[in-house]
């Protein structure tokens, strides 16, 4: 059971972290939710039964979905017409208040199922920061990539090498791309003359989201900020891609996925093992589980057959992810790159 203080301290810090990332708009809302936890309301007797840690379980990030879920699938409705402007100023705080708990009590059944699994973010704006990194492997290497990804969602960001980038007067990829990308860029630049293959692409997840699926797609986009429509373009255009692709992201723990990517040799290809914003989730045995074999499947590969870690993490629980890299042989830290959490800024080092 789920201590009030506890969900209410957690919805608290998630709308403090919204306002830093750009949606005011949805710390508001998380705010009211808080609110009504601490007197005992709706929204309280709805979290009764949920046994993880708030924090750890994106509890209020989970919520928020449900919330933009009703809203994307009844644009009617009271709920709908307020996150169809949730740009604007909006109602006062009673007023917000009294709707949010409303269509919780009203659709009671939806929001207990929503709040069940896990958000699925799976952000494309990440890869304005990994497409570098990528590019850093296929220049020091000059070999094909075999992409394995963990914690992959629905595996859009796969698609990155398909995506146009915009770095500060630089540009890369394809023009006529669903998806572009333009974040504000700051230090050098990655190696953009370097020719990057793309040659095979594999994803895992505990919750993988098949985007064939009208209603794995609908989801997705449920968990898109409401005051951040260009989010929510991206993310169709890079569904688009994955269909295109084929992305495939299996159902299957990240260290045993890890373990059987790296089993046996690859010659004339580097794997890479890549991940964002994600580490943190994991138990800590199975992080020190997936680091032993990477390092180990390095200490075993020659030039022929390099293996590379690339990801991009938060080196402190407050401190902006970093995009480092690790490639062997020799396995020597590379820190790429500094950068806002969804990929809106980056400083290349």
């Amino acid at each position: 059971m789920t201590d009030p203080s506890s969900a209410a301290e957690a919805f608290n810090l998630q709308a403090d972290f919204c306002d830093q990332l750009g949606s005011p708009f949805t710390g508001r809302v998380l705010r009211m939710l808080a609110a009504d936890i601490a007197i005992d309301g709706v929204t309280s007797d709805l979290l009764s039964d949920f046994k993880e840690e708030p924090v750890a379980a994106a509890l209020a990030l989970r919520v928020a979905g449900a919330l933009h879920r009703r809203a994307l699938d009844d644009p009617n409705s009271a709920l709908g017409e307020l996150y169809a402007s949730a740009g604007d100023a909006g109602p006062d705080d009673d007023v917000l208040r009294a709707l949010l708990v409303d269509d919780i009590t009203q659709h009671r059944s939806h929001y207990e199922a929503y709040i069940e699994g896990p958000p699925q973010t799976n952000e494309v704006g990440r890869s304005a920061v990994m497409i570098g990194g990528y590019l850093s492997i296929a220049e020091q290497t000059g070999l094909p990539l075999h992409v394995f990804e963990i914690g992959a969602s629905a595996g859009l960001n796969l698609g990155c090498d398909r995506f146009f980038y915009r770095f500060g007067e630089e540009v890369w990829g394809d023009k006529a791309s669903p998806v572009s990308l333009a974040p504000d860029w700051h230090g050098g630049l990655p190696p953009l003359d370097t020719g990057l293959l793309i040659a095979a692409r594999h994803g895992c997840d505990i919750a993988p989201v098949d985007v064939r699926e009208q209603e794995n797609e609908r989801r997705l986009e449920s968990y898109i900020w409401p005051d951040q429509p260009e989010r929510l373009a991206r993310l169709r255009g890079a569904v688009s891609i994955a269909k295109e692709l084929e992305t495939r992201v299996i159902h299957e723990s990240a260290d045993v996925f890890v373990e059987k990517a790296l089993q046996g040799g690859a010659p004339k290809v580097v794997r890479v093992i890549a991940h964002t914003v994600m580490w943190q989730y994991m138990p800590e045995e199975m992080r020190a589980r997936i680091e032993c074999t990477i390092r180990k499947a390095g200490e075993e590969v020659s030039e022929a057959n390099p293996v590379a870690w690339l990801r991009l993490e938060p080196t402190d629980v407050k401190g902006p992810p970093t995009l480092r890299l690790n490639l062997w042989p020799g396995g020597a830290t590379q820190d790429l790159a500094i950068a806002h959490p969804h990929g809106a800024s980056v400083k290349w080092l």
